[in-house]
């Protein structure tokens, strides 16, 4: 252990002979470098006066400039500025970059050196260890047959390899460009040579970003062939980069692909795309036709940047030059349409502003992008009050639309309302909540088919005044139990609005998806949007209740359904809606422990209580074994041609087999009229300090176009600083996005 250090400042030469005891000793070179002065710390300190030397013995620490020496002892010759060290040698400099050695002798202000038993310690404590060292210029450390590796060294025995090194016959740590290279080395995984690299290079620990080739991924695909991707990344400066990424197929040509990102203060930008020469597959009158030679490719961007304290504006882009080049080439696509998005929104007190434009592409079969709606634009404002004498709040809610097709209708939409809400306590412990409200629409539609007849309606106007209102009862009833509170609470809703509000006149855009479910309850309009609206009386009633543990486990449940007073309504067959009685709709919510969460939601015929519709979430385990599973069960009905009876489950299993080792096996089956895997998988994970290595199967069992079903071979290895290895060895159809573990 060291003792205190007593400094004693010395300008000028000292008298030979020796300081007995710990010392510390300053002077100045008589050399070429007598500007820069250097200090000694240690046990001894003898110097030659006739010969300018120092010697100091002992925990000896000598400075010079912004590096430290530490050595058992230090020879400094003043005149030739040059010092040798043995005994435990270490070099730190300012950048936290060591270099250890059992012998170093340097020069030109420790600037050059030789190093015996040469070790390097860098500063994201990665070790590189050879048989000799070189300095030279104060910032290249040469290491002639080394071994590096960024890997923890095995506590039990650490002599034993680490888990991977790179054996090289030359090292090379270049802190002015902060590269580090290796020449002729060997790439080995516990001791096992598996791979010789005549050169790679890595940047420094110092450096985040670093133009250059990162780790190509090579493979195979039904759908391309062979492949080979080889990334070029490239700094464009501290905010933005960018990715080249050309990839070459056996069977589909070559591809370009690319990325650029920048970052400002005030915002952010990502934009992705490619470019391909290639064969396409096509269809016509649902027969496949020869392939044809074309260019294909697709461009994706999304962007946030804030306007001010108050706004900001978002976009999103997403196009493709047709419906399977995505799916192909394994850009994504697995999605039924491409939306591209770009709005802006402010933010008040309390109110808030949206201007949006929507704009789809579709990626289904026989869906043209001709008959597809472009938004442009629509704007919405709401403003919500503060609370008034009564405790009531008004919500004004304003929307413009307006919509148009290159093949179709166009329609321009106005709406204004607003509601008045106030809660107000019963007699008896109940709760009341009363809204009333109206609404004003104003339609101009051009060329919209007429509603259930073969009419098309040019340049027509149409309008509506829809008033509405609300009264909402509640009387939950709550018992103390032990470890337990138990509750339970009747809701009864009273709605009220005019007969016949949805005229054939005013078109239907964002209103045609309806799905009646417990979210759906005691809302004044059950519409998703603004082109219909929930006209009639009704009756909304249900039961909720649950029991919550004092420990945070809880179930809680809600059954009910609807009853309109009229026998007809606006709602359209297989909504749950269409009859005066609506269908019953319920969720059961179970929760007894962090590690368990289970919700079963359902809809049933309100007559024979068969189901319509029933959705399974469970989720579940110890973080050694994480379970998910979702089932969905949808029944036909004879009133809707085109829904047919649909029962799909997806699984995922996630097991922590030791603590560097884990395995998810994931899939969803399609169990309806027609058994069919739709996709499925098995990934094994090994993740430790300085390896990542990931091996998946998969397989997708659909087909569409050049498209082809399939198995997929998928392997990953990320290598600490060196980048990751991307491996397909072998596949038949095309792969899919894995499942975050």
């Amino acid at each position: 252990m060291r003792r205190p250090t007593i400094a004693i400042a010395i300008l000028a030469l000292v008298h030979l002979g020796s300081v007995a005891g710990e010392a510390a000793t300053t002077l100045r070179p008589s050399g070429p470098n007598r500007d820069q002065p250097v200090l000694f710390v240690a046990d001894e300190i003898q110097e030659d006066q006739q010969l300018g030397l120092i010697v100091a013995k002992g925990h000896v620490e000598f400075s010079q400039k912004d590096q430290t020496l530490l050595a058992d002892m230090v020879t400094y010759n003043q005149k030739t500025d040059v010092v040798t060290a043995s005994g435990h040698v270490s070099l730190m400099d300012p950048s936290g970059q060591v270099v250890f050695g059992d012998y170093m002798e340097l020069s030109d202000e420790m600037r050059d050196g030789f190093i015996q038993n040469a070790r390097l310690l860098l500063s994201d404590r990665s070790r590189a260890a050879g048989n000799t060292g070189r300095r030279t210029n104060g910032n290249v450390t040469e290491i002639r047959r080394g071994v590096y590796s960024p890997c923890d060294l095995c506590a039990e025995n650490p002599t034993a390899p680490p888990l991977w090194q790179l054996k090289a016959e030359r090292m090379v740590h270049n802190q002015a460009r902060r590269v580090v290279e290796f020449y002729d080395a060997i790439m080995e995984i516990h001791g096992v040579p598996l791979a010789y690299i005549p050169y790679i290079s890595e940047p420094d620990p110092t450096v985040k970003r670093m133009t250059g080739f990162l780790a190509p991924g090579f493979g195979h695909s039904s759908s391309i062939g062979d492949f080979l991707k080889v990334p070029y990344y490239i700094v464009l400066d501290n905010d933005k980069d960018m990715t080249l990424e050309p990839i070459v197929t056996t069977d589909a040509g070559a591809v370009m692909a690319g990325q650029y990102r920048q970052r400002w203060g005030y915002g952010k930008l990502q934009a992705d795309g490619s470019v391909a020469y290639t064969n396409r597959t096509d269809n016509v009158n649902g027969q496949p036709i020869s392939p044809i030679d074309t260019f294909r490719g697709h461009f994706f961007a999304n962007s946030e940047f804030d306007l001010s304290d108050q706004w900001r504006t978002i976009f999103n882009i997403q196009r493709s030059s047709d419906q399977t080049y995505l799916r192909r080439f394994d850009f994504g696509g697995t999605e039924a349409f491409l939306q591209s998005r770009a709005y802006a929104e402010g933010f008040d007190d309390r109110s808030y502003t949206l201007i949006d434009s929507y704009l789809f592409q579709s990626l289904r079969f026989g869906v043209g992008d001709s008959t597809q709606p472009i938004v442009l634009p629509t704007a919405t404002y709401n403003w919500i009050s503060q609370p008034d004498s009564l405790g009531g709040r008004w919500d004004v809610t304003a929307n413009a639309f307006n919509l148009f097709r290159p093949v179709g209708s166009q329609i321009r939409r106005v709406s204004t309302g607003a509601n008045w809400e106030a809660p107000f306590n019963g007699a008896i412990g109940d709760r009341f909540t009363l809204t009333a409200g109206v609404r004003g629409d104003g339609y101009y539609s051009d060329g919209v088919l007429i509603t259930q007849s073969p009419l098309v309606a040019n340049n027509q106007y149409s309008g509506r005044l829809f008033p509405q209102a609300r009264l909402e009862w509640r009387y939950p009833w709550v018992r103390r139990g032990n470890g337990s509170s138990q509750m339970i609470e009747p809701i009864v809703a009273f709605i009220a609005a005019p007969n016949g509000e949805n005229p054939s006149a005013i078109p239907n855009e964002d209103s045609t998806d309806v799905e009646f479910d417990d979210s759906r309850l005691f809302v004044l309009d059950r519409f998703p949007g603004y082109d219909r609206v929930d006209s009639g009386q009704r009756v909304d009633y249900a039961l909720s209740g649950g029991v919550y543990g004092d420990h945070g486990g809880s179930t809680r449940f809600l059954v009910g359904e609807s009853y309109r007073l009229q026998k007809n309504g606006p709602f359209l067959p297989g909504s749950g809606l269409n009859t005066q009685r609506s269908d019953v709709v319920g969720r059961l919510s179970v929760s007894p422990q962090p590690y368990l969460d289970l919700i079963y939601r359902f809809r049933l015929d309100s007559r024979t209580l068969s189901s319509r519709r029933q959705e399974i979430d469970a989720a579940g385990g110890p973080q050694s074994l994480r379970l998910k599973v979702g089932y969905i069960d949808i029944a036909q009905d004879p009133l809707v041609p085109d829904l047919e009876k649909r029962r799909q489950i997806t699984g995922q299993a996630v097991a922590a087999l030791t603590q560097y080792w884990s395995v998810a096996v994931f899939g969803t089956r399609d169990i309806g009229s027609s058994t069919t895997t739709l996709n499925s998988g098995i990934a094994t994970t090994y993740r430790d300090e300085c390896l990542t290595f990931s091996a998946a199967v998969t397989h997708v069992g659909t087909r569409d176009r050049d498209v082809r079903p399939g198995t997929t071979v998928l392997f990953s290895i990320i290598f600490k600083n060196l980048g990751e290895i991307d491996l397909t060895p072998y596949s038949t159809g095309t792969s899919i996005p894995m499942p975050v573990f």
